[in-house]
């Protein structure tokens, strides 16, 4: 008996942790006192089937899950595959963005000469990729990501654009608009500070 009251009391808390609740914060969502739950957490009282169910149904496992010895270790493990094929699918993505840059550069590099003189530049083809790999990546990020990282990917986006402008102006017109890159400031400002308001 002592064995399984151990294994429901370390998935129990192993759940509460995941779903980063505190006992009280859980004690207010199952209805139960967070006296019953810390006694449950630590193997001092084993919850009866009904309460058993309300959890698992509270956690989206079944019961069976609670009993299970080794319920952490693979719920742990598939976790970490689904994360890996997350990272997989952004990054098969922007290769994509990658592809099509390097595609467009070799036709603009071998047709030079018809296309004129306002593809002479197509190396910023590159530069245009990184804009666009910051779009690919903000779409996953929206499906799977955090609020941090959103912050990045678009910081990286704004200064990545700014940069794209001001390459194609200095190319195309010879002129130094550098004053651009002043724009970058305020907007990365209220970046930070829209992340911190959401947070």
């Amino acid at each position: 008996m002592k064995k399984y009251r151990d294994i429901i009391a370390g998935n129990l808390i192993y759940l509460r942790r995941k779903n980063n609740l505190t006992q009280q914060e859980l004690s207010r969502r199952i209805n139960y006192s967070d006296n019953a739950i810390s006694r449950w957490e630590r193997g001092e009282v084993i919850p009866v089937i009904e309460t058993l169910e309300i959890v698992a149904d509270f956690y989206g496992v079944s019961v069976a899950n609670l009993l299970d010895e080794q319920y952490a270790e693979l719920d742990q493990k598939s976790k970490s595959g689904v994360e890996l094929k997350r990272v997989l699918i952004a990054l098969f993505s922007i290769s994509i963005v990658w592809i099509f840059a390097i595609v467009s550069f070799i036709y603009v590099e071998m047709f030079k000469a018809s296309l004129g003189d306002n593809f002479r530049h197509a190396w910023l083809i590159f530069i245009l990729a990184l804009p666009i790999s910051c779009l690919v990546s903000y779409y996953f990020n929206r499906l799977w990501g955090t609020k941090l990282l959103t912050l990045v990917i678009w910081s990286v986006f704004t200064w990545t654009s700014l940069t794209c402008i001001y390459l194609y102006l200095l190319m195309m017109s010879n002129q130094n608009f550098w004053l651009i890159f002043i724009l970058g400031a305020p907007a990365q400002l209220a970046m930070i500070l829209w992340y911190f308001i959401r947070k």
